[in-house]
């Protein structure tokens, strides 16, 4: 298997996981504010999907993000929330099934660029920077530490949002 294959394979994964925890998540359970500081479900689902969304598409491929090109800003309302502001993240409200629909989107625009990545495309420097971020990296590095990362770590703040619920966490 080479690095592509690798990576459609965690990436399919990581939305296996991250679909299956959301899945029965109402509009009521999503736009619940936890005590204390942490980001209700709805604005950790909008973030994981954003970032996703932005990051394959802005920083890797150069293009605008499918929220903004395919009109789902306009469908679904509300900013972008790839910076996790405290105040903005607790104030964010949606409805997890509209969502839904942009997760699929989001996820079929991921593999569609990473079927047209070849293993020498993974050594490529992306110029991060320029989008806030400390350093440069590799798409590689970036791909796996950053997107995947970002994933896996804001589904697992979902699971355990949803067991302080009283719901099921992970679909497994």
């Amino acid at each position: 298997m080479d690095g592509v294959a690798v990576l459609r394979s965690a990436f399919a994964g990581a939305h296996d996981w991250y679909t299956g925890t959301v899945a029965d998540v109402g509009t009521d359970q999503a736009n619940t504010v936890p005590p204390g500081i942490a980001p209700p479900i709805g604005a950790l689902i909008a973030h994981i999907l954003h970032c996703e969304d932005f990051m394959l598409n802005t920083a890797v491929q150069g293009k605008p993000p499918l929220w903004e090109r395919d009109g789902w800003a306009a469908k679904i309302g509300g900013e972008m929330i790839v910076d996790q502001d405290e105040s903005a993240a607790r104030a964010y409200k949606c409805d997890p099934r509209q969502m839904a629909q942009y997760a699929q989107a989001v996820f079929a625009s991921t593999d569609a660029c990473l079927a047209n990545l070849n293993d020498t495309d993974l050594d490529r420097e992306l110029e991060l920077v320029q989008f806030g971020f400390p350093s440069n990296m590799t798409v590689g590095a970036f791909l796996t530490q950053m997107v995947l990362g970002n994933t896996y770590a804001h589904t697992g703040e979902i699971s355990s949002l949803k067991g302080s619920m009283s719901m099921r966490g992970y679909a497994f």
